[in-house]
């Protein structure tokens, strides 16, 4: 086999086929005979309908999708359909479990008060020196930023800040 028979994907979340460029590559470039050997089917198809549509594609071509760790095989008949589809929909049940627990462990870390996302750049006390200083007429944007060491986007964030 060669290197470049080997197509490799490594974009995270839950794209669709149509939004992952190697995947596509791989579909339109596909010849009869020609075997897709997958990881897991589940990497495959990010849901069950995706998967379906990637797995007709792959037939249309009159070649075949073999799945090493599920043991599935495209070419071997109804079986495998039936089977493919029950994966793929253990498979989106399982994203939407992980996807709702991500939520519901976000609520109750902004109930707690925890602060979520990248610390603040500008304090409250930044803040209060921003508005101070931007009243002053004789005191540029520039120099403004240049003295608190801020950029003029967190000079007109501060200015955005509730008192």
């Amino acid at each position: 086999m060669d290197r470049r028979d080997i197509y490799i994907e490594q974009i995270a979340g839950a794209l669709s086929a149509a939004r992952r460029p190697r995947l596509t590559a791989l579909l339109d470039q596909l010849e009869p005979g020609d075997i897709i050997y997958a990881h897991k089917i589940d990497r495959v198809g990010r849901s069950t309908l995706d998967l379906l549509t990637i797995v007709e594609r792959v037939r249309a071509k009159n070649a075949k999708l073999v799945s090493i760790s599920d043991g599935i095989d495209t070419g071997s008949g109804v079986v495998a359909e039936v089977f493919l589809a029950v994966l793929g929909a253990v498979a989106s049940y399982e994203r939407a479990l992980i996807s709702e627990r991500t939520r519901n462990s976000l609520n109750v870390l902004k109930a707690r008060g925890v602060q979520l996302g990248r610390p603040r750049k500008i304090t409250p006390a930044m803040v209060r020196q921003v508005k101070t200083l931007h009243v002053d007429p004789e005191l540029s944007v520039a120099e403004v930023c240049s003295s608190l060491g801020i950029s003029r986007t967190s000079y007109y964030t501060a200015l955005r800040q509730p008192n």
